[in-house]
């Protein structure tokens, strides 16, 4: 939902019809950047959805994993948490392209912070993806009750 916020205001100051200067308060008040700021990661929006899902992930899950799972498992954990940095830094990149924006409202600042929303709306897709596929079933097997 907030990839698709973002997107909705984006459209919306290509089109002319919203001030560029509406984005970073967007940005901002975005649950996902909200969750960053509580949990110090990101989860989009599971994190929102399921109370504390993050703080879970970092804090119960993946330690249970990288204890009890294979090597194979381990890794995907650690794939999953340097795309939580990713994650993150793609957002600061957006909200400083965003105020770019609105300090110069011209196509090139446009342009470039459509680039940088598009990089964070394909990532966010992959990494729910990735970790919905490939960890499903272990949390199921080696973290019973989760």
């Amino acid at each position: 939902m907030d990839i698709a916020r973002i997107r909705k205001v984006l459209d919306a100051v290509e089109a002319g019809l919203e001030d560029p200067s509406t984005l970073p308060n967007q940005i901002a008040t975005l649950d996902m950047t909200q969750n960053f700021r509580t949990f110090g990661n990101m989860c989009g929006r599971e994190c929102r959805v399921l109370s504390m899902h993050h703080n879970a992930e970092e804090t119960m899950m993946f330690p249970g994993l990288e204890s009890a799972a294979p090597p194979g498992i381990v890794a995907v954990v650690a794939r999953l948490r340097e795309e939580h940095k990713i994650v993150h830094a793609l957002i600061e990149r957006l909200y400083s392209a965003a105020f770019n924006l609105v300090n110069d409202p011209s196509d090139a600042r446009f342009t470039e912070c459509r680039g940088v929303f598009n990089a964070l709306e394909e990532v966010v897709r992959s990494h729910f993806g990735y970790e919905e596929t490939e960890l499903a079933e272990a949390i199921g097997f080696f973290l019973e009750g989760v």
